[in-house]
């Protein structure tokens, strides 16, 4: 069903000046030499390639526009459908064929790829504790649609509870089956790797049908120097 996308791709689309332009083809190659430095069974980087453009929704773009340096404002639903969607398909794909197994090789993409997306960032618990109850300056694919109520601040507990999230909205009308694994999976791993002694608890989230995500991020009480 593309027909959510190919609306998204023919609406009000603006060229972009070359200065605000970030190169695909050196982003692609470089995604390309790290996944793909050689043949993986059987398959070669530019047989890879070619797989990926036939995916939505790069086959899509690719047919609808001459050059990608386009750009248009969007609701984060539409913004989420284009990051998302053929990958939680992929993902949807791979539980169906493989089971718990596929579940597993999505899940270490996914934790791999928050990682990376952190770039390595560390600071203390309360920098972690202070951004994350912050007000967001402007709105962005992970902030958008986002309804929070700060319950309780303390030096190093936090309890957050989200009341409206477009990422739940959005998976649990496209994509229920793999809507946690994909969004709300890898939280903790990507606290954790900004500061070791930061824990997250969590009983209730949106994507699994909850009123609200109730987040607790706290230190141990054993937690070393809590830097």
């Amino acid at each position: 069903d593309a027909s959510l996308l190919l609306e998204i791709l023919k609406t009000e689309w603006r060229e972009v000046s070359q200065g605000e332009w970030v190169d695909a083809e050196e982003a692609i190659a470089g995604i390309l030499s790290s996944a793909f430095p050689s043949s993986i069974e059987g398959v070669s980087p530019a047989e890879a390639r070619e797989l990926v453009e036939k995916a939505p929704p790069i086959l899509q773009i690719k047919q609808i526009f001459a050059s990608p340096k386009v750009w248009r404002e969007m609701t984060a639903f539409e913004a989420l459908h284009l990051r998302f969607d053929g990958v939680a398909l992929l993902a949807e794909t791979l539980i169906q064929r493989y089971g718990k197994q596929g579940e597993l090789i999505v899940y270490d993409l996914l934790r791999e790829e928050r990682l990376k997306a952190g770039g390595g960032k560390t600071g203390s618990v309360a920098e972690f504790l202070s951004d994350f109850i912050a007000a967001p300056k402007e709105a962005n694919l992970f902030t958008a649609g986002i309804e929070s109520q700060v319950v309780k601040v303390s030096e190093h507990e936090v309890v957050l509870h989200i009341k409206e999230c477009a990422w739940a909205r959005y998976f649990r009308e496209r994509h229920p089956q793999v809507g946690y694994l994909m969004a709300c999976s890898t939280d903790e791993v990507a606290y954790r790797a900004f500061n070791e002694n930061l824990r997250m608890q969590r009983t209730s989230t949106l994507m699994e049908g909850g009123q609200v995500c109730d987040f607790r991020i706290y230190t141990p009480n054993n937690a070393p120097g809590l830097q």
